[in-house]
């Protein structure tokens, strides 16, 4: 059975906080003709969430308190894409402000729907090789955060124990650790026009 799109009859911004997040409420036709008035989306900047090894495979993580979960998680290096500015550009940037370290190589490795309901943003995810300590982190009071490396073996670990605990870091693991992406954007940066 083929499927068919729906209709957007019209949009209303019902909640703005920007930077941060848009509520947005649709009316929709249904292929059945059906009209629902009250279809709600969330709208949020694009953001950049990276990978970031060292020379010997080990991943850098930020140990960091994250207040929706109320406890301290390990993450990954991320953060908001700036208007004007390409993923790639946000992920050098959050990367050396974040942790002070650069990357010899850069692969994106695709730009993701965070939510196929309520849209909320795109999160791209990149990989960065080669890394190396080459500036200071920037001071944040709400971004405080310990920088530490991790093996495969430690990784599993610490998913198996809740410290990596958020769906866009284990989709991020899983993308650097399987054969299943290595050829999914042999180009770069789809629209940038060749490699990172």
């Amino acid at each position: 059975m083929k499927q068919k799109t729906w209709d957007t009859l019209s949009s209303r911004t019902i909640l703005d906080l920007s930077p941060w997040f848009s509520v947005i409420r649709d009316s929709i036709r249904l292929p059945s003709g059906r009209t629902v008035d009250d279809f709600y989306r969330i709208e949020a900047p694009d953001y950049v969430l990276v990978s970031a090894q060292n020379l010997e495979g080990n991943v850098l993580f930020e140990r960091q308190f994250k207040q929706c979960l109320g406890r301290v998680i390990l993450t990954s290096p991320a953060g908001g894409v700036e208007p004007g500015e390409t993923p790639l550009e946000a992920a050098r940037r959050e990367l050396m402000e974040e942790t002070g370290y650069s990357a010899k190589t850069w692969k994106y490795l695709g730009g993701f729907m965070v939510d196929g309901t309520r849209g909320i943003c795109r999160a791209h995810m990149l990989l960065a090789t080669g890394i190396e300590k080459s500036g200071e982190a920037r001071q944040d009071e709400m971004e405080q955060c310990e920088i530490i490396f991790l093996g495969r073996g430690q990784i599993n670990e610490a998913i198996r124990k809740g410290e990596i605990a958020l769906l866009p870091d284990l989709a991020l693991l899983a993308m650097t650790a399987s054969d299943l992406f290595a050829d999914r954007f042999p180009g770069g940066v789809p629209g940038n026009d060749g490699a990172l």
